[in-house]
């Protein structure tokens, strides 16, 4: 092959642009599998075929301007540097619809962050291997398609010069280039038209593509009368806000002491289901329940306050919805649980198998906490679990060999090993058959959810056996008859339960991801008086049953929470709010509404499907508007 001219590598370099664009296509083709339904509106297909058109070559195009520098230099570099940021570009992509396949959501800075620290999201061998497998190809198919077309683009051209060909690519590139003028231009016009009207069938898919923001006019819109101004100002409701400005609690706290200071033990396990609780699945946790039955509740309906560990852990300790994150975080500002522990000169140890630092639990729930145990030993979820018993056990050792053992005691233990699948490699296999790893690959509608709910049993039968331990020694030391347990989870976890290939968590609010156990035994608890039965319970309820209950407060609830008093008359709710990163959604008996960061809601059955046949009570919304906004100034 001849030297190309630059006009020779700038058309090739055109050429693989374009073909990369097509590659996108057909990959961005993944996101739209996971729609809970296909929509039968033809401006919401039009929509999404004109997006996907316009935003792929959009992408492929930035890319390759990026990367036209290198289109002059020596042939061994170019073609080297050319392959791998085409590849790099495809590559990302095809990771980012796994990403999307399991939570919904695209790659970002914070995903990646999560991924590469290795203690909050762990993946196999096998996982790592078949990524890479998958890049080295799409590099080698690069690398085929650029070399064809550089031989292409110097036979052309050789047979030019012959005056046996004609130019090749002009009319083809002005062509492809109206093409995507026109998909732009319809793309984003369609949807400055959905976003005047709030028309859910348009403005709920644009989330399926990555780094795609179409345009929006709502103020010219309505200008001319083309708004749905009573919509828009609904959604506009529905926004999430950044601001940071924070009215938590309400009043100042009016305080009594309370008349016996319990030790109080919150043990939550991450991603734990509300039906991996039971005799079989957790048998020690189960028979101390049974032992205590005069003295314990559990809760049958029971929804965390969010479908990750940011908000679920945030609600438990706050008491407020998860949307005002971001406030709280921004202040620092410590929950009143944890204020009024320390008030009470509680000692106060927290062993987390994960880093405190992501999420940034050190700079909100207990940023007040002196000498904060802001990680665990160990190389897998099951050894750090192992460990944060390991110290909870020396830790409560300590306490007890002091000779002024009156102080009360709150400890915190938050075990990992379901999140991750995880158990030592040694421990029996109580559930059968299994899965050998937890490979996310090979998750899709077609594997048997069977294999990995096993593997997920299993692991959650394993924390039972250290929970155990602490129990256990409550009970040898005598600590336990004054001591409030307190069990649950803080979010669910989705083994494609409604067959929508979703898989974990942070990716919808039905039952598999937001219902979780809830149980407490021990000192002020009646079981024939606190029976909650099938009514709504959420884990915005514990700080104000400790509040009152255990530590002494008597403002009014609303002062510093939105929940209800666990151990009061039982009450019927309508609905529940969780959320999670980006968003948060409002659960009834019937239906969930899906509200994302910009106030666009979607109504969805039960599995997270659309149905014609539900009806939206915008009462609740409006109800729900007063809670996200209660505790802002």
């Amino acid at each position: 092959m001849n030297t190309l001219s630059y006009s020779q590598r700038l058309r090739t370099h055109g050429f693989f642009v374009v073909i990369n664009a097509f590659v996108l296509m057909v990959i961005s083709l993944r996101y739209f599998a996971f729609l809970p339904a296909f929509p039968e509106d033809g401006l919401a297909i039009t929509f999404i075929v004109a997006a996907i058109f316009g935003q792929m070559v959009l992408l492929a195009a930035i890319l390759g301007l990026i990367s036209i520098p290198v289109v002059f230099l020596p042939s061994k570099w170019r073609q080297t540097l050319q392959v791998l940021l085409g590849g790099l570009g495809v590559s990302l992509l095809y990771c980012d619809t796994l990403v999307f396949a399991q939570y919904r959501f695209h790659m970002n800075a914070v995903v990646i962050d999560l991924a590469m620290s290795g203690d909050v999201v762990t993946f196999p061998l096998a996982m790592w291997v078949g990524s890479l497998s998958v890049i080295a190809g799409i590099l080698g198919a690069e690398f085929f398609v650029l070399r064809w077309l550089e031989k292409r683009v110097d036979l052309v051209g050789q047979n030019r010069v012959n005056g046996k060909a004609k130019p090749l690519g002009r009319k083809f590139f002005r062509r492809f280039a109206l093409i995507t003028f026109v998909s732009l231009l319809g793309t984003h016009g369609i949807h400055i038209w959905a976003a005047a009207q709030a028309y859910q069938p348009v403005t709920m898919v644009k989330r399926y593509l990555p780094l795609f923001y179409p345009a929006t006019s709502n103020r010219t819109m309505a200008k001319y009368g083309f708004a749905n101004e009573q919509a828009m100002a609904r959604q506009d409701e529905m926004k999430l806000s950044n601001s940071s400005d924070l009215n938590y609690p309400l009043n100042p706290l009016k305080r009594t002491e309370p008349d016996q200071k319990v030790n109080i033990v919150l043990i939550v396990i991450d991603s734990w289901r509300a039906d991996a609780f039971n005799a079989e699945n957790t048998p020690h946790m189960w028979q101390y329940l049974n032992e205590n039955a005069q003295h314990s509740i559990s809760f049958e309906n029971h929804l965390s306050t969010g479908n990750a560990t940011r908000t679920g852990i945030f609600g438990l300790f706050y008491g407020i919805p998860g949307t005002y994150w971001h406030s709280v975080l921004a202040n620092s500002q410590p929950p009143v649980l944890i204020q009024r522990l320390q008030e009470l000169d509680y000692d106060i140890g927290v062993f987390a198998a994960a880093k405190l630092d992501k999420p940034e639990f050190d700079q909100t729930v207990f940023a007040t906490v002196p000498n904060l145990r802001s990680g665990s030993e160990g190389s897998t979820p099951a050894a750090r679990d192992e460990d944060i018993t390991n110290d909870w056990l020396s830790w409560n050792e300590q306490r007890n060999a002091q000779e002024d053992q009156t102080q009360p005691a709150f400890s915190f233990l938050f075990y990992d090993s379901p999140h991750g699948y995880d158990f030592p490699e040694a421990y029996p296999h109580r559930f059968e058959p299994m899965s050998d790893s937890m490979n996310y690959m090979a998750l899709d509608n077609n594997y048997d959810p069977t294999l990995l709910m096993n593997r997920y049993k299993t692991s959650v039968h394993y924390v039972d056996s250290q929970v155990k331990r602490v129990l256990d020694k409550l009970k040898e030391t005598g600590d336990l008859a004054n001591t409030l347990v307190i069990i649950t989870g803080d979010h669910g976890q989705e083994i494609n339960d409604n067959k929508l290939n979703f898989w974990g968590h942070n990716s919808n609010y039905t039952d598999a991801q937001i219902q979780v156990p809830f149980a407490m035994f021990g000192p002020k608890i009646d079981a024939q008086v606190n029976a909650w039965g099938e009514r709504f319970t959420s884990h915005q309820d514990l700080v104000p049953t400790l509040a009152k209950n255990y530590l002494g407060l008597e403002n009014d609830l609303i002062d510093y929470s939105i929940g209800l008093d666990l151990l009061s008359a039982p009450k019927k709710r309508e609905w529940i709010l969780a959320s999670k990163y980006s968003g948060y959604g409002v659960i009834t008996e019937d239906y969930i509404v899906e509200i994302g960061a910009t106030g666009n809601y979607q109504l969805l059955d039960k599995t997270n499907r659309p149905s014609s046949e539900l009806e939206l009570n915008f009462k609740y919304l409006q109800e729900v508007f007063e809670q996200i906004s209660l505790y802002s100034k």
